[in-house]
């Protein structure tokens, strides 16, 4: 790639962005006029939301003792001294009612709090001063409608006014009885907060700043990824760019660098923005006295430098991911508006990642660091919060796979502006005859790759369904719902293959491969089960599978009714039905105008995804690697029966392990093979040498057995 040419198209794209009144308005005026208005907005509202009283009917007054007094002296409120403050009594009006009357009857009582006559009715029953001579519980009743938040409001300070009247009560019948005053009270429960006021505004903030980085930087790289591509469509100045000096790489680079300016500038003036109007308010805050308004105003103080430091550092790779994913969207619309369309989806996948750290006892760990934006959102508050234990241990394993992410989808921004089809996409009216017509009149040998991707979703869709059906009805772990949820996987396929292509065989591959390549898959399984073994522990360590988990999978092997049908049921069936589905439709599908290495990594990921929804998380990654191989294979070989042979005794393995060791036993060679028989973990010896022939195998399959390196020999063997 050559970096003058990409420096140039990044100059050019930027001085567009500078040009476009819209573009300026978004990233440098809004982000100023927004966050002050709010803030401003958001203070006037809690105050005349504080000062709004809430009406109590209390019936049955004339019933209260004298002392402790529950009422102040006008009768109108309640005693100042149960309050932390007066202001705290000035909230809570009180009316006083009569139990003689409409009062009197419950069903009155619930219709004035449905009404809205009162937040809340107290009854204070007619019996009290008995019961208080007679020192005796005594039940208050307390009307109020739990789904109207200020009677439910008014209800909790209600109960926290009769707690404190009923301590003064209990005080009274202390000195009554001459008591000492540990008797009614032994052990008093005094609260330290170890938070200073830094980590207390951290807190808050470490909540609400990572929801608006994710927010701004999306936004802020959605709408010039439009205009950088879309709108060069609808201008027409595309081709011109075209045909300049610059590759199609690096006119997408270039734009990409654009992009990644443009987010990252608009999420940063967004959170200082923020940052000052937040100040502010915490100077205002503070300004009212009292320890609640001190509390928030630590809660309301923008983060120190240095974690906003640490959210400058992660936004770049955030932003860039955003940039590329929005860059390829931008590029795959025809217009302005078809991609301003695709606003709306990103923003539903991108809204669950982020409110899942919203949510209480969500803390981050290996699972959710590999998780796109969760994992920098956890990151991110665990940083601003100070806990940099937790931010060390994780700042790499959120960082790297951002990056990798993002340099997915920066590639296929890449392959979607080298298809013609694609950036030259006219626009069409949708016809639902003509399209079925199209779609079997016209159909190519092999699938494309959207038909690729529709499969994947159907498998996935009617897995989760027919999962969620065979778990109400019981049967959800057996070895029934194993083997139909696999047949589930087969159908789409092969009846997509069947009714799409011309060409059934040629995209599921049936067809006779060369003897070499059984003899391949058979020796690379044997070469990758000491591996295998070992990364298997190595998952099982960083992500431990649950007791829960562990006990039905071994109910499930116990209720099998032998080895022979285990070894059917978990492994030959699953090599067939997931062959069939990854490695021949949607492998095909994949190849279809990209690159094969592209093609081959989709594919494993969808494979390793699979399995995250149909079994365990925690068979992602081997099922991610093995995907890769088997796509190789399948490729190289044209045929699917290699990555079936491989794919049954790789699993076969597994399930035949015990008999297999304790064959081994019995012989007196497994201490020759394993260090740990019981988890079946080789020796380092055979580990090396496992990992040593699987390279050379892998090496073999992918450069010296490629089509460029045949077709050389080949030529090479005609000269002769």
């Amino acid at each position: 790639m050559r970096w003058s040419n990409l420096l140039t198209i990044f100059r050019r794209e930027v001085l567009d962005q500078l040009r476009d009144r819209r573009t300026l308005f978004m990233i440098f005026v809004f982000p100023i006029l927004l966050y002050p208005i709010i803030g401003a907005g958001v203070l006037q509202f809690a105050a005349a939301l504080q000062e709004q009283p809430r009406v109590v009917a209390l019936v049955g007054a004339e019933h209260l003792p004298k002392t402790p007094a529950l009422l102040n002296e006008s009768g109108d409120g309640f005693n100042p001294d149960l309050f932390d403050s007066p202001s705290e009594a000035a909230r809570l009006l009180v009316h006083r009612e009569s139990d003689a009357g409409e009062w009197g009857k419950s069903a009155y009582r619930e219709q004035a709090v449905r009404n809205g006559d009162a937040a809340a009715v107290m009854v204070i029953p007619a019996d009290l001063p008995e019961q208080f001579r007679n020192k005796n519980d005594v039940s208050v009743p307390i009307h109020y409608k739990s789904v109207d938040e200020p009677s439910q409001i008014t209800y909790l300070r209600l109960r926290e006014v009769l707690d404190r009247w009923k301590r003064s009560i209990v005080e009274v019948r202390r000195q009554e009885d001459k008591l000492p005053e540990g008797y009614v009270r032994p052990i008093e429960v005094k609260a330290l907060d170890a938070a200073t006021a830094q980590e207390v505004g951290g807190n808050v903030w470490g909540r609400i700043f990572p929801f608006l980085l994710v927010m701004m930087s999306l936004t802020g790289a959605f709408y010039p990824a439009v205009d950088l591509c879309a709108g060069e469509k609808e201008r027409g100045t595309m081709e011109t760019l075209l045909i300049s000096p610059a590759s199609r790489a690096e006119i997408v680079v270039g734009k990409f660098f654009c992009v990644l300016l443009a987010s990252v500038t608009t999420a940063v003036l967004n959170l200082l923005s923020m940052g000052l109007t937040g100040f502010q308010m915490a100077q205002r805050a503070s300004g009212f006295g009292g320890d609640s308004a001190q509390h928030a105003a630590a809660a309301l103080a923008p983060p120190t430098l240095q974690a906003a430091f640490w959210m400058v550092v992660l936004l770049i790779p955030l932003a860039a991911f955003f940039s590329a994913v929005c860059l390829a969207l931008a590029i795959l619309a025809r217009s302005m508006k078809e991609g301003q369309y695709y606003m709306t989806p990103l923003y539903l996948v991108c809204l669950p990642l982020i409110f899942l750290t919203l949510a209480p006892g969500i803390e981050l760990n290996l699972f959710y660091s590999l998780v796109p934006v969760t994992g920098v959102a956890l990151l991110l508050r665990a940083l601003i919060v100070g806990d940099y234990a937790t931010a060390g241990r994780f700042f790499l394993p959120v960082l790297v796979p951002t990056l990798v992410y993002a340099w997915i989808a920066l590639r296929w921004a890449v392959d979607q502006f080298q298809s013609e089809e694609v950036l030259f996409r006219e626009s069409e009216r949708f016809n639902v005859r003509h399209w079925f017509q199209h779609l079997f009149r016209d159909r190519a040998p092999t699938p494309t790759g959207a038909q690729a991707m529709l499969c994947f979703s159907l498998i996935l869709t009617a897995s989760w369904f027919l999962l969620q059906y065979l778990t109400a009805i019981g049967i959800g772990m057996s070895l029934a719902a194993v083997a139909a949820g696999q047949f589930l996987i087969l159908i789409p396929p092969v009846v997509m293959a069947v009714t799409l292509t011309s060409a059934p065989a040629r995209t599921l591959r049936l067809a006779w491969p060369e003897p070499r390549y059984i003899a391949l898959a058979v020796a690379m399984v044997v070469a990758l089960n000491p591996l295998a073994n070992e990364l298997r522990r190595l998952v099982e360590y960083l992500f431990p599978v649950s007791d829960l988990i562990k006990e039905s999978l071994g109910k499930l092997m116990e209720h099998a009714p032998g080895l022979w049908v285990s070894v059917v049921v978990f492994a030959l069936i699953p090599a067939v039905c997931e062959e069939v589905a990854f490695r021949g439709f949607i492998l095909s599908g994949l190849e279809h105008r990209r690159r094969t290495r592209s093609a081959i990594f989709l594919s494993a990921l969808m494979f390793g995804f699979l399995h995250v929804l149909l079994s365990l998380f925690q068979q992602l990654f081997n099922a991610t690697l093995l995907g890769v191989f088997l796509g190789l294979l399948a490729i190289r070989s044209r045929s699917l029966l290699p990555g079936i042979i491989f794919h049954a005794l790789n699993n076969g393995f597994v399930v035949a392990s015990g008999s297999w060791i304790g064959g081994l036993r019995r012989a007196g060679l497994v201490e020759w093979i394993y260090r740990n028989p019981d988890e079946g973990l080789y020796h380092k010896f055979w580990v090396g040498v496992g990992v040593a022939v699987a390279v050379v195998l892998f090496h073999y399959l992918w450069k010296i057995d490629s089509p460029t390196r045949r077709a050389r020999r080949t030529e090479a063997e005609s000269t002769i």
